[in-house]
């Protein structure tokens, strides 16, 4: 057992005494709350102040503003209120939801197209563009996405008129002695495409996947096998693409399994981090990954004892050089991102299902949670910070 390894499992021990102190929104009276809740917060809920065919009021672009994905719109928030969004159904996934330049909000829609919002302006847009099931950036504010058999896709969303290009066609080494899967795109960001492919014989949950990451019109660096016998779903690159982190699910049956997560460098060096706890009979899973515009990678663990209906809320880890720890404070939520010097914006999970990988949205500010938007109004699944405007 490795350094890692042995410190994880002792932290993770932790986590069931500490889910009582990080878990939910404590409702005002008469209020509800949205999340595993507990009593001690003040909650209060916004609503969106405009309705879909109404001009929203451009949103104030000289202060952090938080952009959301949930299952019924994309949208903006300033402070804590809705100020733009465009209606339509999404499914949670791991895309990114903003372009590098942070003038767009943008999501794949449930039946492959393409919404869009632009952030200084506020107006929003379902374009009848077909994407693919995995959408990255390309710089400034361009979007990619792979089409099979072998190219990455463009489009520039600066340009309203602009259709998809092909901005590269990359064609993955051949494999010998067997016929590998389709490639898919796991993550774009930096100016670095890292694609997967499984090219030995796959085990009855779909992996092991072989990665490459794609930079400029060069030939892909192999980043070898991973590790696991699932399919990889769940990445990061770094703001620079320098840098890759990615989830690891080992399934030892249909129901139960344990996470990893691996991050590796432009050179493919690896250095993979076991989250394994100390009963063999506990599963746990990476929900969500996220790296935010400085320091390391952060993730949500989900555990859970194998063979019973109970699983725990998610846990926030990070990253950080040797070893992985859970954050000070601890936490529990499916994502967090820092808004501003000490306020917050959280993804909590549901009480009644915490293992789904969507649920409530809230701004911490000091000992307060304010609901932004609940479960009635749509589960959210992912969160970015716009930072203000030059």
């Amino acid at each position: 057992m490795t350094t890692s390894t042995r410190r994880l499992a002792a932290l993770l021990t932790m986590i069931v005494a500490l889910l009582a102190a990080c878990t939910g929104v404590e409702p005002t009276p008469g209020s509800t709350t949205g999340a595993s809740g507990s009593s001690s917060a003040t909650t209060t809920t916004s609503r969106s102040p405009f309705e879909p065919t109404t001009t929203p009021t451009p949103p104030d672009t000289s202060i952090p503003l938080l952009a959301y994905r949930a299952s019924d719109e994309i949208g903006l928030v300033e402070g804590t209120t809705v100020v733009a969004s465009v209606k339509g159904s999404f499914d949670p996934s791991n895309d990114l939801i903003t372009t590098e330049d942070d003038r767009f909000v943008f999501a794949r829609t449930s039946d492959g197209l393409l919404a869009t919002l632009e952030v200084a302006t506020g107006k929003g847009d379902t374009r009848e563009v077909p994407v693919g099931p995995n959408v990255g950036t390309a710089g400034g504010s361009a979007i990619l996405w792979w089409e099979q058999p072998n190219r990455l896709m463009r489009l520039d969303l600066a340009d309203p008129a602009s259709q998809p290009e092909v901005q590269q066609v990359v064609d993955l080494p051949p494999v010998a002695g067997v016929r590998p899967g389709d490639p898919r795109l796991l993550i774009a960001r930096g100016g670095t495409a890292v694609v997967a492919r499984t090219e030995a014989p796959p085990s009855p949950f779909g992996g092991p996947d072989t990665l490459y990451a794609i930079r400029g019109p060069g030939a892909p660096v192999p980043l070898g096998q991973v590790d696991a016998n699932s399919p990889v779903s769940v990445a990061r690159l770094s703001p620079d693409g320098a840098q890759l982190s990615y989830a690891l699910y080992r399934a030892t049956d249909n129901a139960c399994g344990t996470a990893a997560v691996v991050t590796s460098d432009a050179d493919g060096a690896q250095e993979t981090f076991d989250v394994a706890g100390p009963d063999a009979d506990a599963g746990s899973r990476i929900t969500k990954l996220w790296w935010p515009a400085t320091g390391a990678p952060k993730l949500s663990l989900t555990t859970w004892t194998c063979g019973r209906p109970q699983t725990y809320p998610p846990v926030v880890w990070q990253v950080s050089g040797d070893q992985i720890a859970q954050t000070d404070p601890p936490t529990s939520a499916l994502q967090t991102a820092e808004v501003a010097p000490g306020q917050r914006a959280l993804i909590l999970p549901s009480t009644a299902a915490p293992g789904e990988p969507a649920g409530v949205l809230v701004v911490e500010d000091s000992s307060r949670r304010i609901s932004v938007k609940g479960l009635e109004q749509g589960a959210v699944d992912a969160i970015a910070v716009i930072p203000p405007s030059p």
